[in-house]
């Protein structure tokens, strides 16, 4: 089944959902899935919690749990990964699901062929000229992401910029 906001995206960019659906692919899921659990702390409550029942495992008087809680600790440093400021250096964990929705948006324009611009208009408050910004602007209404699209798109542009 297509995702709503994926036609929306598509009827405002003027491609096909099948070329926004390709940009933004299963690593897209994934990579937005795993920025909110930065972004919300979930990943860290996850590790904290899973670091503690390790730690319990050790205390078990008798038996030898190391291969659980060998598995639990590896769990907690995979969920600790998604708290680091180094897993995302453009934003340092800071509103990285609408850097993830600016770069999906730019692999959009670059597949299908479209120049990734920059613009803003200086009489209307910094609202982005190009179909680029305004795409990007688009995709996190639809996704439901308050942020400011400019930064997200610039960095996205430079990720995956297809102009000179």
């Amino acid at each position: 089944m297509t995702d709503s906001r994926h036609e929306d995206l598509a009827a405002f960019i003027g491609c096909t959902v099948a070329d926004v659906e390709t940009a933004f692919g299963d690593l897209f899921g994934f990579a937005l899935w795993a920025a909110e659990r930065s972004e919300t702390g979930v990943a860290k409550k996850e590790a904290t919690n899973l670091r503690a029942i390790a730690d319990e495992l050790d205390k078990v008087p008798g038996s030898d749990l190391s291969d659980m809680r060998d598995e639990l600790q590896m769990r907690a440093k995979a969920a600790e990964h998604f708290t680091d400021n180094r897993a995302y250096p453009a934003t340092k964990g800071r509103r990285e699901r609408a850097r993830v929705i600016a770069c999906a948006v730019a692999r959009v324009f670059v597949a299908t062929g479209r120049n990734i611009g920059k613009g803003t208009s200086q009489n209307d408050a910094g609202e982005p000229t190009s179909k680029y910004g305004q795409a990007v602007k688009q995709a996190l209404e639809l996704y439901g992401i308050r942020a400011n699209w400019r930064q997200p798109a610039k960095d996205a542009a430079a990720q995956y910029s297809n102009t000179n």
